[in-house]
């Protein structure tokens, strides 16, 4: 499929994608923001995955999957801050590997780093915005707020969703969440958007894209993901 379905998307320089939850899209989501950034003629893309857990040794992770997905954007900077064997969260995933999880400010560092080299750094989170990342329970919604004390207007957050019933409460919980640390959200996206959507998940979309200002800002629905999009190489 080459229609990109984000091809209206705006982003900042430095964007955070996190979601409602796991599962959500966000990887297929990372790739067609690359795929629209390069399309607009954004050329140095880099994208950065604080905590990749459930992966084993050389085993592709998230950040491989992205570089796969958004194949047309041509070569992308794919780096990882810390590789944990176990599918579930940080903290008890680096327990279990007897590691000591990078502090945020390593992750800050990193992301700041690939700024300096490249027109647009995409990050991808782990599970949904409250995650903990670290050993002090820093979250991604602290990773974002830490980069926006450093960076400013150049930082973003896109909010991955479900279309599916219930979606409406996780969606305004998470916004809720972040706006309420200060969190900029540039906007909304639809992930794995079903073939055929059913009534639930067409009045879902029109909901999200009709969403009442959330903190006196405006935030947009970018658009909806295709489950599987460019996934099928040929």
């Amino acid at each position: 499929m080459n229609r990109n379905p984000l091809a209206r998307a705006v982003l900042p320089r430095i964007t955070i994608v996190t979601g409602t939850d796991t599962d959500v899209g966000k990887t297929y989501t990372t790739a067609a923001l690359a795929v629209a950034a390069w399309s607009s003629g954004v050329q140095r893309i880099a994208v950065y995955k604080p905590q990749q857990t459930g992966v084993r040794g050389d085993d592709p992770g998230d950040v491989d999957d992205v570089a796969r997905l958004a194949r047309t954007a041509g070569v992308l900077t794919v780096a990882e801050g810390q590789r944990l064997t176990e599918p579930m969260a940080p903290p008890p995933a680096a327990a279990i590997d007897g590691v000591d999880l990078l502090p945020i400010t390593a992750h800050v560092d990193r992301v700041l780093k690939l700024q300096e080299s490249h027109d647009l750094v995409l990050v991808e989170g782990s599970g949904g915005v409250l995650v903990e990342l670290d050993g002090q329970r820093h979250t991604i919604a602290d990773l974002a707020r830490e980069l926006q004390s450093r960076a400013g207007e150049e930082v973003g957050t896109v909010v991955v969703t479900r279309p599916d019933l219930g979606t409406l409460n996780h969606t305004l919980l998470t916004l809720e969440a972040l706006h309420h640390r200060g969190v900029r959200v540039s906007g909304i996206v639809l992930g794995s958007w079903p073939a055929r959507p059913d009534p639930v998940q067409q009045s879902n979309r029109d909901y999200l894209a009709a969403l009442p200002d959330v903190g006196g800002r405006r935030i947009p629905l970018l658009g909806a993901v295709p489950a599987g999009w460019n996934d099928d190489p040929s």
